[in-house]
C-alpha cells in the first residue's frame, strides 16, 4: 500500500502534533475546585435554612408562658347582672351570739328572828353538886304549854320567762334574728318591744327551733302575726328604720 503524501498539509516531524486533551487537563483542576466550593456553600446554606425554620416552628409549637397579673384573683363586680338574689346579705339569717341574756335577779331570804342558843363550852360549865335529899310532898304546878315560835321562811321564786302564746290568726310573720337559745330570743323580743312601744302591742313573739345540722340548733325570733303580706312588710320597714334587719316569711 502506498502512503498518501499530504504535501504542505503534513506536519513537520520536528514539531509536536496538536492534542486537545493536553490543554483540557491543565484547566480542569481550578474548575473542579470552584465547583466543589460552590456545592459546599450551597449545602451549608440549605442546612442553615432548615435549622432556622426548625427553630421558628418549634417556637410556635411550644406551650405559651403565661404570667399572672398583679392583684387579687377574683374581685367583686361593682354592678351585678341578671336577676338579683332576694334577701342576699340580710342579717336576719345570721346568728346573734353576742347578745347576752338579761341578768337574773336574785331574791334574798329574810333572816331568822330567833337566834339558836350557843352550846356552852367546858370552861363555862359549873361543877354539879349533889343537893341533900329532902323528903317533901310534891306540889303540882301548872306549867303553861310553850310552843316554839315558827318563823315563816320566804323562798326565792325562780324567774319565769313568759313563753309566747301561739297566734292562730295570720299567715305571715316577720323574722327578726336567730339565737342559740330560746331564752335569748325572748329577751331580745322584750328589748325590741320596749324600744318600739305601741308598734308591738298587738304582736306576739314566735320562736321557731331550727336544726341546721353541723352548724347546730338555732332559735328564730319572729313577730306574729299578720293577716296579709302588706302589713308584715310595713312592720319590717319600721324595724329597718330602727336599725334591725328582718324578712317577711309565710307560716
Amino acid at each position: 500500500m502506498v502512503e498518501k503524501d499530504d504535501g504542505i498539509y503534513a506536519p513537520a516531524h520536528s514539531r509536536d502534533g496538536f492534542d486537545a486533551r493536553q490543554d483540557g487537563d491543565e484547566n480542569r483542576g481550578p474548575l473542579l475546585l470552584v465547583v466543589t466550593m460552590a456545592v459546599l456553600l450551597a449545602f451549608a446554606a440549605v442546612v442553615y435554612t432548615a435549622y432556622q425554620q426548625g427553630l421558628r416552628k418549634g417556637g410556635r409549637d411550644a406551650a405559651p408562658h403565661v404570667t399572672a397579673e398583679p392583684g387579687p384573683i377574683k374581685t367583686k363586680p361593682t354592678q351585678t347582672r341578671g336577676t338579683p338574689t332576694p334577701n342576699l346579705g340580710n342579717k336576719a339569717y345570721e346568728p346573734l351570739d353576742d347578745i347576752k341574756a338579761a341578768p337574773v335577779e336574785k331574791i334574798k331570804t329574810a333572816p331568822l328572828t330567833e337566834e339558836p342558843m350557843k352550846r356552852p363550852t367546858r370552861a363555862t360549865q359549873t361543877p354539879k353538886t349533889t343537893p341533900p335529899v329532902v323528903k317533901t310532898k310534891p306540889t303540882p304546878k301548872s306549867v303553861p304549854d310553850i310552843a316554839p315560835k315558827v318563823v315563816p321562811v320566804v323562798k326565792a321564786k325562780p324567774k319565769v320567762t313568759a313563753k309566747p302564746t301561739p297566734v292562730a290568726d295570720g299567715a305571715f310573720l316577720v323574722q327578726i334574728a336567730a339565737f342559740r337559745s330560746e331564752d335569748q330570743a325572748l329577751a331580745a323580743w322584750g328589748r325590741l318591744a320596749g324600744k318600739l312601744g305601741q308598734a308591738t302591742s298587738a304582736l306576739k313573739a314566735d320562736v321557731q327551733r331550727a336544726d341546721l345540722g353541723a352548724k347546730g340548733v338555732y332559735y328564730r325570733l319572729r313577730a306574729a302575726s299578720f293577716v296579709d303580706r302588706a302589713g308584715a312588710a310595713a312592720f319590717c320597714d319600721q324595724l329597718k328604720k330602727s336599725g334591725q334587719d328582718c324578712i317577711v316569711v309565710h307560716r
